[in-house]
């Protein structure tokens, strides 16, 4: 009698496990078969019944027809139950290949559909493609767009920030040195205690609208290698201008000197533009500039804020720019003389 396992299937519901499961184990614990890829690749399950063994004796009386002539016949229910089981095992190997083999596709293709819930993954994709073209001859160049948002996003964001964007969507941004010399060429950087009075001339309205103010900061002393000089400390006040490029030293000694007898400075000093559109140009949005921008001790005079503000009035007029007020959140004015109000009537 043929021992092996019927061919004949088709009919089988491999929904469910055989009721005789518990006899099939007993049968494949004796071959040692402890997984379903074993059990599919080992042939003749049931030729053990020939070989005659104390071990064997109990399920050879379970599971088979002994004949007169001494041999064993496995019953028709046990073959019949190993068949369903074999299919049904092919049958959810075959479903587990092509579960893996739909996320495999599914984590290489992202759909249309997926794509157009997401404007922004649409764009930024579109981009990738154009700047990965054969024929696209200024790839890694980036627009006048990009490298503002770049420049936006490593001011406000910080050092790491822009790091962790740029390394998680490699190409998307600038590289941190190309950055550097952008910001370097693109006359954005600052000098301690500068007014930075050039940077008014983009302002198309020709008026505009200043402010003054301080905010706390950690103390720390830090060498500008732009300007050879040390930045951090209170930075002296002269006829309420701010000096540039004090703290300078050649030696080291020098530097001891300067850190032993100043104060590093606890609050900052903020001074911002603002323009102002007019009805004649009303497409001339606000726009805002920081127009400099040093450490302070907070001990000023109203004088002191008088004759900057005067000074801050009379540049701007050179720049074509005409301030038309001022303001402060820290301080207060008291006992100013009448001849120092002059500024507010020539801002009028």
């Amino acid at each position: 009698m043929n021992f092996g396992v019927d061919k004949d299937s088709s009919l089988i519901d491999t929904s469910v496990l055989p009721n005789d499961k518990f006899t099939l184990f007993n049968i494949l614990r004796i071959h040692l078969i402890n997984s379903a890829r074993k059990l599919l690749s080992t042939p003749g399950v049931f030729a053990f019944f020939q070989i005659e063994s104390e071990e064997t004796d109990k399920i050879k009386a379970e599971s088979c027809f002994k004949s007169k002539t001494e041999q064993y016949f496995v019953k028709p229910d046990i073959q019949t139950s190993l068949s369903y089981l074999i299919k049904l095992l092919n049958q959810k190997l075959k479903e587990e290949l092509t579960l893996n083999e739909n996320n495999a596709t599914r984590d290489t293709f992202i759909s249309n559909e997926f794509i157009d819930k997401y404007p922004r993954l649409k764009s930024l994709i579109r981009w990738y493609q154009q700047n990965d073209s054969e024929n696209n001859n200024k790839a890694n160049r980036y627009t006048e767009s990009i490298k503002k948002f770049a420049i936006c996003l490593y001011i406000f964001g910080g050092k790491q920030c822009y790091e962790f964007v740029r390394l998680n969507m490699p190409g998307s941004i600038l590289h941190l040195s190309t950055l550097g010399d952008l910001i370097n060429k693109s006359n954005m950087t600052l000098t301690e205690a500068e007014l930075k009075f050039d940077s008014l001339q983009k302002f198309q309205s020709g008026f505009g609208f200043c402010s003054e103010g301080t905010t706390s900061v950690i103390p720390k002393v830090e060498y500008d290698s732009s300007t050879n000089s040390f930045i951090g400390f209170t930075t002296p006040i002269v006829d309420g201008i701010s000096l540039t490029k004090h703290y300078q030293a050649d030696t080291f000694d020098d530097f001891k000197i300067i850190y032993s007898t100043n104060e590093t400075a606890s609050l900052l000093n903020v001074h911002m533009f603002q323009s102002i559109s007019t009805e004649d140009d009303p497409t001339n949005f606000l726009k805002q500039v920081l127009l400099s921008v040093y450490g302070v001790d907070n001990k000023f005079t109203a004088m002191d804020i008088l004759q900057r503000w005067m000074y801050i009035f009379e540049r701007c007029l050179d720049k074509n720019v005409r301030i038309i007020g001022f303001s402060t959140g820290k301080f207060y004015l008291y006992n100013v003389p009448l001849k120092c109000i002059l500024i507010v009537n020539r801002c009028r």
